[in-house]
């Protein structure tokens, strides 16, 4: 969301810590960057704040006056957020399309049953939430290097820059990058989305081995591994938000 910035705004009050979105107060996470003449904004759904850039010096009068002629329209987006699945013992939480029930046993090595559905998490249960975190980063490394994996044999007819190595992370905008070095990085969170979800992004990052930009030839190459990459889109289109609703606040 966009409104431009009037330097003939005032100081005023300064800008409160939340703003009330949907029922629900979301932390300002405001970022001040020279340059610039516009104010925007956008609820982050990974970490549960509304994200705002100004420019610098933009009074804080501005900045509340645009989150105010914006708020009707970011609390509807608020509503339509799907509810945050805690990482808890008992709580039931998405992976590769089925389901798994978190299982707290402090005496527990810890990691997942898939044939039972559990995901186990030894240790304190103040620690719980990082652990659960942990188990799934791993299993979506593994998961990631062996479609990634298949993804570059397959991808030998289109001439592919070699793959350096995959790895793992939570970004808020991103599913999947490529550097030119060839290293591949990925959103944990696809682990909770289906096997085909995951294989899709897997083998997108991989086309762009072959072509970094997103032109016909990309597209090309993304539809020989990945032919069901129209779909795969359209769910990542649809679900993507409940994915980063999954455990604590992130950011």
């Amino acid at each position: 969301m966009i409104l431009s910035a009037l330097s003939s705004w005032g100081r005023g009050e300064p800008l409160p810590a939340a703003w009330r979105l949907g029922g629900a107060d979301w932390p300002i996470r405001l970022t001040r960057r020279a340059g610039g003449s516009r104010i925007t904004m956008r609820l982050c759904a990974q970490g549960d704040c509304l994200r705002v850039t100004a420019p610098t010096g933009c009074p804080d009068r501005a900045i509340r006056e645009a989150i105010a002629a914006h708020a009707d329209a970011l609390s509807r987006q608020a509503d339509r957020l799907p509810p945050r699945q805690e990482f808890r013992d008992g709580a039931a939480i998405p992976f590769r399309g089925g389901s798994l029930r978190i299982v707290h046993d402090p005496a527990a090595r810890g990691g997942i049953d898939a044939e039972r559905g559990l995901l186990i998490v030894g240790g304190r249960p103040e620690h719980l939430p990082r652990r659960t975190r942990d188990i799934l980063v791993r299993a979506a490394l593994a998961a990631l290097k062996t479609e990634t994996a298949q993804a570059f044999a397959r991808a030998g007819a289109f001439a592919p820059r070699p793959l350096k190595t995959v790895r793992v992370a939570d970004p808020r905008g991103r599913w999947g990058s490529c550097a030119a070095d060839g290293t591949l990085r990925f959103s944990w969170r696809l682990i909770l989305a289906p096997p085909e979800i995951l294989a899709y992004v897997a083998a997108h990052e991989v086309a762009h081995l072959a072509e970094m930009s997103h032109g016909p030839k990309f597209w090309k190459v993304a539809a020989a591994l990945a032919p069901n990459h129209a779909s795969a889109r359209a769910w990542l289109k649809r679900h993507g938000a409940g994915l980063h609703r999954v455990g604590p606040p992130q950011g």
